[in-house]
């Protein structure tokens, strides 16, 4: 898959993919969007739910490393033991890993350099587990407390988000456990309440008006 770099509106990268004419962050800003949307609705909200208790996290996207390594920065800072698994179909070569200019170079070169297919200790309290597979072919190996659903846009890949995929992953979640995405989309709206999801639409990143926010209760 070729990919193009693109500065967006904070100084960060993205990647743009022609083939799609899809970008894998705002542009608008990647760092802000991630921020915003996985780390802050989601990541920290579970934290603030479960007092300092262990955190599974599935990242489906692993992309770029960015949540990834916002999260891995926010464990070390609250002192939570995190366990994060990535779905990722088309990794990024070393290179292109290497220009990216996110904050923390040294954690992101790890996040890529880790092994596939093996659980990897990065730090007393950050273990990364990467998957080199399509999500329809996913197969969770356990079960979460937080879901970053970080896939290319509806219309881009629309059956990345079907009640299929999202009934997989309401069943991979803890019963209380949350799912968010950049998408505030009416489809998925009604795919994640079909699966039984309840869904709250929360502001979104700077730029989108919504972003969704999913609890199995």
């Amino acid at each position: 898959m070729k990919r193009q770099f693109i500065i967006t509106d904070d100084g960060s990268h993205t990647l743009f993919v022609p083939e799609l004419n899809e970008t894998y962050h705002s542009t608008r800003g990647a760092l802000q969007e991630s921020l915003h949307v996985f780390l802050q609705t989601g990541f920290r909200y579970a934290m603030s739910c479960l007092a300092g208790q262990p955190l599974r996290v599935l990242d489906v996207g692993f992309g770029t490393g960015l949540n990834a390594l916002l999260t891995w920065q926010e464990a070390e800072y609250s002192g939570v033991l995190v366990y994060y698994e990535a779905v990722e179909k088309y990794p990024l070569g070393e290179k292109e890993a290497a220009a990216l200019n996110y904050p923390g170079q040294e954690k992101l070169a790890r996040l890529h350099g880790c092994q596939w297919e093996t659980p990897m200790a990065l730090s007393s309290c950050f273990t990364l587990y990467k998957t080199n597979i399509d999500l329809l072919e996913y197969v969770p190996t356990g079960h979460f407390e937080v879901i970053y659903f970080d896939a290319f846009a509806p219309d881009v890949q629309p059956e990345l988000w079907g009640k299929d995929v999202f009934l997989k992953l309401y069943e991979a979640l803890n019963p209380g456990g949350i799912l968010v995405t950049y998408s505030a989309k009416g489809t998925v709206k009604t795919a994640l309440r079909d699966t039984g999801f309840e869904v709250q639409r929360l502001a979104g990143a700077v730029g989108k008006r919504h972003m969704i926010r999913a609890i199995k209760r």
